[in-house]
């Protein structure tokens, strides 16, 4: 029997106005990339997970699951605006990027006319549990990604990323509940990754021909090795049909911020 996991739906009124750099971090081609990717592309795949929930709602069976995924939907609805807020500002600076923006919002739109729900509901569960280990990765190395960028990004990615690992086992629970076929969910991995791959690299190619990426730095502190050894252990770790979201202990970092968060602390601007 699964547990509803207590989500929590945080409203945090990010601004982003002009002053802010098109690539927030002069130091990190990485994170500056990381950060504009996601706030041309997750508006449109939240959208896409949100809409392939709704559709199936009355065929979650569990009080429990139905429960995590209604705020699921609400927290993901909150990423959306957020990010959108931040798509704008780039769009103010480069309005060619509108033509990106619609294409990726099209994409989806045919991706979910021409596949079925339970596609929609496995490409879902593959992105969202692929965010659980990337959550471990940015916020572990969040000194050397983020500490010389604009400390508004910092902020919102950095929210976005705890949240995720927040309801790391939401989009799971769902599949299981209503799909629950392990082996369709891996048959659809090959082409999740195809899709999200060509838009990441379409994206980031029109968002160069605006403004190229920061140069390499040579003086920059560099992420270990072994990190991202971990972080690629902990993307396949997801394929296996053993593998439990919930497994593994929460970061401390993670559980500060939402303590920082619930005690009342502008978390539009976060210390590393």
């Amino acid at each position: 029997m699964i547990k509803a996991r207590m989500i929590k739906v945080r409203k945090i009124n990010f601004e982003f106005p002009d002053d802010v750099p098109f690539w927030f971090n002069p130091r990190s081609r990485e994170a500056s990339l990381v950060a504009n990717n996601l706030s041309m592309m997750a508006p449109a795949f939240e959208r896409y997970f949100i809409r392939a929930i709704r559709d199936v709602f009355p065929r979650i069976k569990s009080a429990a699951v139905r429960e995590e995924a209604d705020l699921f939907c609400r927290q993901e609805g909150q990423h959306s605006r957020s990010h959108i807020d931040h798509q704008e500002m780039l769009l103010r600076r480069y309005p060619a990027l509108e033509a990106t923006r619609d294409h990726i919002n099209a994409s989806y739109a045919t991706l979910y006319e021409q596949e079925s729900t339970e596609f929609a509901l496995a490409y879902a569960t593959t992105i969202e549990l692929a965010f659980k280990p990337m959550a471990k990765f940015l916020v572990g190395n969040r000194q050397i990604l983020f500490a010389d960028g604009d400390p508004r990004i910092t902020a919102l990615v950095l929210w976005h990323f705890v949240e995720e690992f927040e309801h790391r086992s939401a989009m799971f629970n769902v599949y299981n509940d209503v799909v629950g076929n392990y082996v369709y969910r891996l048959r659809t991995i090959g082409r999740t990754r195809k899709h999200v791959a060509a838009l990441a690299e379409s994206t980031r190619k029109a968002m160069e021909a605006c403004e190229p990426l920061p140069k390499v730095d040579p003086l920059a502190p560099q992420i270990p090795r072994l990190a991202r050894i971990q972080l690629t252990l902990g993307l396949f770790e997801t394929f296996s049909p053993l593998h439990n979201p919930e497994s593994g202990e929460i970061p401390r970092w993670i559980n500060d911020w939402m303590a920082k968060h619930d005690a009342g602390q502008d978390m539009t601007r976060v210390a590393l």
